[in-house]
């Protein structure tokens, strides 16, 4: 038998290290997290070299105090968590001790910092764990650290470093995600010398998407603000009409920290369901704000996982807020019309400096003009830039109970804003409903009606102002057999008749499904993993609901009974593959298998029945067709997520047309 041996300090500490520092990025985390926690208004990241030889982190934060740099340094050392109990309330985004360890011992540090009120700063130099440096020196207020030579003593570590520009595009990647979590922060990223990031620090969600992602991106966004069952969700989504063919711009936040969730990634793709083209992804940038004792941070030492004490109430209010802010935007596809304008003038053979000189002389003698011009009134030499303004929409109050166990028990109460409230037999099936009110048991139709508050005494109930009425909508003809053409106003529409008739036939055939049970001639087993077996163990009852029966026994599954729907003809689903989708959805904390269930089924069925491009259809058919899709805002997408009608503007052939300029 091998002996047991006691690990040297320098080898666990390489140990503990790995498990915190893969790459440069993860050093860059760690330290401008400690920024954000220390307060700071402005934070400069510089790299060089994809970040292996260098890296500096510089803030504004409130700094360390001379004495307590050393012990910074040392391992499970913080000044965030005191006691076992701060760990069910932690709100700082560091609260391990591992980082500024964990880096000093795989690479050669330098740290300059100093708290506002102190005369002097501190300079600490510290190499693979070896501490080389510590006096009182001349410094800003704020801290700054450099990192050089990254895994300089771990060779087997540097070997598995990417290229340079991919290291520094995972750091841009992660300042990215940060300066989005923090728009309160100014963030700036220097790569070799060249500043390629650099945010307002103003505040504004919107204007740091804007900064982040460009113009077009920040357009085509959605906002979201809801809140359900004391979960707070803002932030925004992604039109329909522009989506992705991965999730690589799904951004999710738990109370400003950056995580990944599967359970936040299939609300959001459900509140999409029936939006959106089959095999596309939409993207988001979505802060879901909850009491800090509901959601375990401390699951992995990146801290980039998350576990919720109460899946279904985050799943439902990601997925109601974002299908009520899906269903409630213009969906209307805007068609662009880009007119080639035809030189009228002899070309301007000029060179360019010429021409900037000429403008230039122009301006100062028309500024001269300007002068002899009575007083008040400005020479226009340089016209201001219009632009548009966004205004961040405002988001839910967000208080923390003081007697968090009684809170806990209650299970989430909601705010003021937005109040859903339904009987949850889980956790309280002795628990009473109030007298006179009957909660619903599922939510099928989403809109901005569904999630009124209840009207409370003493209040003044805000003045509600209808909208305008929608200009009627006038059927001009038919164009090459498949898109209605029509009018409304100052707009020009052009509908697909195939995916609008589509959509109207799968919404009634989802009014008219009759959810009956079949039994099936014998049990069919299916073979689960666990966790799909515990998932279904746990759901009977919804499996029931739908038509589904089954019988556990010894980790076995058998299917006694299937919805009638899917066991007689064409349509007819294998029983197995049924309720393995259910059980990866339940899995998932996606309740709502009836959608799952159904949905493929109602598309196929809609599909076939409908209207075909290039059949003959009657004027008043096509009447009745587009009046429909015009009364009904949400019908806007076909059940595969292609878009239903496109909009161009009066002026906007006009322009085209040059009858106006």
């Amino acid at each position: 038998m091998a002996k047991i041996n006691l690990l040297d300090k320098s080898v666990f500490e390489l140990i503990a290290a790995g498990e915190v520092i893969e790459r440069p990025a993860s050093v860059i985390k760690e330290l401008v997290e400690n920024s954000i926690d220390a307060g700071a208004k402005h934070i400069t990241v510089e790299i060089r070299n994809g970040g292996s030889t260098f890296m500096r982190i510089t803030d504004d934060g409130c700094g360390m105090a001379f004495e307590e740099i050393p012990t910074a340094f040392l391992r499970h050392a913080t000044s965030k968590v005191k006691s076992a109990k701060d760990l069910d309330r932690i709100f700082t985004l560091g609260f391990r001790g591992e980082a500024l360890a964990s880096v000093a011992a795989v690479a050669r540090v330098e740290v300059l910092t100093k708290e506002p009120d102190a005369p002097m700063g501190g300079s600490f130099r510290i190499s693979g764990g070896e501490v080389q440096e510590h006096e009182r020196t001349g410094c800003p207020d704020g801290t700054t650290i450099i990192i050089r030579d990254l895994f300089y003593n771990v060779p087997a570590r540097q070997k598995f470093l990417k290229k340079d520009i991919t290291e520094g595009n995972q750091i841009q990647s992660l300042v990215d995600r940060l300066a989005l979590a923090h728009p309160e922060v100014a963030f700036r990223l220097i790569r070799d010398n060249k500043c390629v990031r650099d945010t307002s620090g103003g505040g504004d969600y919107f204007s740091a998407i804007y900064s982040v992602f460009g113009k077009q991106f920040a357009l085509s966004l959605i906002p979201v603000d809801f809140s359900l069952n004391g979960v707070s969700v803002t932030g925004y989504v992604s039109s329909p009409l522009f989506t992705r063919g991965n999730r690589s711009l799904q951004y999710f936040y738990v109370n400003g920290r950056n995580v990944r969730s599967t359970i936040l990634t299939a609300a959001l793709e459900e509140g999409f369901r029936n939006s959106i083209m089959v095999g596309k992804f939409p993207a988001c940038v979505l802060n879901i704000t909850m009491p800090p004792e509901l959601c375990d941070v401390n699951v992995s030492p990146s801290k980039t996982e998350v576990r919720f004490a109460f899946d279904r109430n985050v799943f439902e209010a990601v997925n109601f807020g974002v299908k009520n802010a899906v269903l409630n935007a213009d969906s209307r596809r805007e068609v662009k019309l880009e007119k080639k304008e035809i030189p009228t003038e002899p070309a301007d053979t000029r060179s360019p400096d010429k021409v900037l000189f000429e403008k230039a002389m122009s301006a100062i003698g028309e500024s001269g003009e300007q002068e002899k011009k009575p007083a008040g009134e400005m020479p226009e030499v340089f016209a201001p830039i219009s632009r548009p303004e966004y205004v961040k929409p405002s988001a839910a109050p967000f208080t923390v109970r003081k007697d968090s166990d009684a809170f806990v028990q209650q299970r989430f109460v909601s705010p003021a804003k937005v109040t859903i409230e339904y009987k949850d037999y889980e956790h309280g099936e002795d628990e009473e409903e109030p007298a006179g009110e009957k909660q619903p048991e599922t939510f099928r139709f989403i809109n901005s009606s569904s999630f009124e508050a209840r009207p409370r005494e003493n209040v003044q109930e805000p003045v509600i102002t209808s909208e305008p009425e929608k200009p009627p909508l006038k059927v001009i003809g038919e164009a090459f057999g498949t898109y209605i053409l029509c009018t409304s106003g100052d707009e020009f529409i052009m509908m697909d008749k195939h995916a609008a008739h589509e959509r109207i036939r799968f919404e009634k055939r989802k009014k008219e499904l009759i959810k009956s049970s079949q039994l099936l001639a014998e049990t069919v087993e299916v073979t689960l993993s666990p966790a799909q077996y515990d998932a279904v163990a746990e759901n009977t009852g919804l499996l029931e609901d739908i038509g589904i029966e089954v019988v556990l026994e010894d980790g076995r599954c058998g299917i006694t009974a299937a919805p009638s729907a899917f066991t007689g003809g064409a349509d007819a689903v294998d029983p197995a593959e049924m309720i393995v989708h259910c059980a990866d959805a339940l899995a998932e904390g996606n309740e709502n298998i009836e959608a799952v269930i159904y949905g493929d089924l109602l598309h196929t069925r809609a599909c076939k029945s409908a209207i075909k491009a290039h059949d003959v259809t009657s004027r008043e058919e096509l009447e009745a067709l587009a009046q429909e899709v015009w009364a009904n805002e949400g019908i806007r997408f076909c059940p595969h997520g292609r878009p239903i009608m496109v909009k161009l503007t009066e002026y906007e052939i006009e322009k085209y047309f040059s009858r106006i300029q």
